[in-house]
């Protein structure tokens, strides 16, 4: 036995590298389903959750009048394609990995008829833990949307069955991207894009009514809210509907979750003139997804939109982004570095939530 966890220990302390060129593979050798993310670490293993798309494939509007970000919106150059991110044929598919060099495929968690009619995305799970169980929070969009769906289940890897349609939620942000954040003292919160962030009530199937505004300097979406050394923070990006090149990564900063928020800058927009038929403004080419601790490391998980190694290939088979945040003696969180590829090494403090 004591061979065995000193073979653990040597396999979590060699770490592995994560790849901004090439998607990890599944113990079939598969490459990993992708698309919105959470990551929920659990009992010494990563589970990620992945908003399956349905074989949508990638868009390049680059070239268009509208430029890279106009994928989603208005005729395609093939209109057999226009809307089709808003088909209702999405699912949850979820994986899990304790060194990150193995993943282990649980395949479709949150399947489309263990929800109402609507299109899914942005999968976030977070542990009740309290009670034992998982909680995941989508956005499933439909006619007369007010809020948000929420689906449980007794274990990370589902299945998850939904138990609440349509929760509402306070403020004036728009009822679209969102992430959720479990706190050292067990109060969780929900950042939505608008930004409002919401305290949920204790058993996490709602918001409990506390929330707090504040505004970007520019428009932005896909909020991600940590902590580090006791400041929270919540990394948001400009408005890009899975579209090439990514988005920026603005920085905001409280003292505590219900604010006062205040704006520290831009962390991942390259020098230089912007051009909106460039793929190449931002630094990850990635729209984030999440943020979550490795060791003694901060990474930021993102999504980069139409990068399928097949040719015209799915949105599901886009790459990743991985990269480290480093936040200095200032609270300044310092400017994302263009890397191919990032070193982690699981274990040490915090094995538990998403802090």
């Amino acid at each position: 036995m004591r061979l065995l966890a000193l073979a653990v220990c040597a396999a979590l302390a060699a770490g592995a590298t994560l790849s901004n060129l090439r998607l990890p593979v599944d113990e079939a050798g598969d490459e990993l389903v992708t698309g919105e993310a959470s990551v929920l670490l659990h009992a010494g293993r990563y589970y990620f959750y992945f908003n399956d798309w349905g074989g949508c494939p990638g868009i390049d509007c680059c070239g268009s009048s509208g430029g890279c970000a106009s994928c989603c919106f208005g005729p395609k150059q093939n209109a057999s394609l226009d809307g089709c991110v808003y088909r209702t044929n999405h699912s949850v598919v979820a994986y899990s990995t304790a060194d990150f060099a193995s993943w282990r495929r649980h395949g479709v968690v949150l399947a489309e008829a263990a929800r109402a009619p609507g299109v899914e995305f942005r999968p976030n799970v977070i542990r009740h833990a309290a009670s034992g169980a998982f909680l995941m929070w989508y956005e499933d969009r439909h006619e007369n949307q007010t809020g948000y769906a929420v689906a449980v289940a007794d274990g990370p890897a589902g299945p998850f069955r939904t138990v609440v349609n349509d929760t509402a939620m306070q403020g004036r942000g728009r009822i679209g991207d969102f992430s959720l954040f479990v706190d050292d003292d067990g109060a969780a919160y929900h950042v939505r894009t608008g930004f409002v962030v919401e305290r949920l009530a204790d058993d996490y199937r709602s918001g409990a009514g506390p929330y707090a505004e504040f505004a970007s300097p520019k428009p932005a979406e896909a909020p991600v809210m940590f902590k580090e050394r006791g400041t929270y923070y919540v990394v948001a990006g400009t408005g890009c509907c899975a579209c090439r090149g990514g988005a920026s990564a603005y920085v905001f900063s409280a003292d505590a979750p219900l604010g006062n928020w205040t704006y520290r800058g831009d962390v991942g927009s390259r020098p230089g003139a912007f051009d909106p038929h460039s793929p190449d403004n931002y630094v990850t080419n990635a729209q984030g997804s999440a943020v979550f601790r490795v060791g003694g490391d901060l990474v930021y998980l993102g999504n980069q939109w139409v990068t399928s190694a097949r040719p015209g290939g799915p949105r599901n088979n886009d790459l990743l982004a991985w990269y480290k945040i480093a936040v200095d003696g200032n609270g300044d969180v310092a400017p994302l570095t263009h890397v191919d590829a990032i070193d982690v090494r699981p274990g040490g403090a915090n094995l538990e939530g998403q802090r």
